[in-house]
């Protein structure tokens, strides 16, 4: 339908803005969901006013979101019936979990989780009033391999695939197929990062790639093009799964 919308969260992130680009050329209407900054999709959004709408929020404020979500709503007439949530929070703080500071560790889990149950609970009340719902969320390898000095990361992309298990079960006589992503490591523009954590990535991204039986990263196309099948009409049945993107890696 015409109507129909995608709302994309971490729209300004290096996947999320790809994304966005990728179905805006496929005609898509998109509410795009960003935190802070809107300079990958800037030209996106002016370009293409009348199907790309921009929301920035807080995603653990939960008030914030629902109000916000429901005036673009009400302002397009839109209909969200697909939901792909990249947003993440990350420490540039390569620590160990012993020497962890408690808020440093608090301000990530509530990030990553209380952020995803916000975005799936106000995008919920559309997708069970239409009977129909599509839902990408994006966890990481992280999830059953672990990562040294970086644990809350790592608990929380382990709690999203579950929230995602869960959720595909809870709604599934709603007609809502719920999925979970989780890439290995991807090829990105990390100039946003501090160098310490520029250099940490680029010594783990080292030693991982050795172990990848395609000796590459994951691109952005790999992401997306799964994404786009989970999310099609092509996908009726395919639910509370989680996908490992990682070249071969088990």
């Amino acid at each position: 339908m015409k109507n129909n919308a995608i709302i994309i969260t971490g729209a300004n992130g290096n996947v999320g803005s790809y994304i966005a680009k990728k179905y805006c050329d496929k005609g898509e209407n998109l509410i795009l969901i960003i935190h802070k900054n809107d300079h990958r999709i800037k030209d996106l959004v002016r370009d293409n006013s009348a199907k790309v709408k921009t929301l920035q929020v807080d995603l653990s404020n939960y008030s914030d979101l629902k109000i916000k979500l429901e005036k673009v709503i009400s302002k397009t007439d839109w209909k969200p019936d697909r939901l792909i949530h990249t947003a993440t929070a990350r420490s540039s703080i390569i620590i160990s979990l012993a020497d962890t500071d408690p808020e440093l560790w608090k301000s990530i889990i509530n990030a990553n989780l209380i952020g995803t149950f916000n975005i799936l609970k106000t995008s919920l009340k559309y997708f069970k009033k239409n009977t129909y719902g599509k839902i990408v969320l994006f966890g990481s390898n992280v999830s059953r391999i672990g990562l040294p000095k970086g644990a809350a990361y790592a608990a929380s992309k382990a709690a999203i695939a579950n929230i995602g298990r869960t959720l595909a079960s809870e709604e599934a006589a709603n007609n809502i197929i719920v999925n979970t992503v989780s890439p290995g490591p991807i090829k990105i523009d990390d100039s946003q990062f501090s160098e310490s954590y520029r250099k940490f990535r680029e010594e783990y991204y080292k030693e991982k790639l050795r172990d990848i039986p395609l000796k590459r990263c994951a691109s952005f196309q790999d992401i997306f093009g799964l994404c786009k099948f989970l999310l099609s009409k092509d996908n009726s049945y395919i639910t509370g799964e989680e996908f490992f993107i990682t070249g071969g890696k088990i």
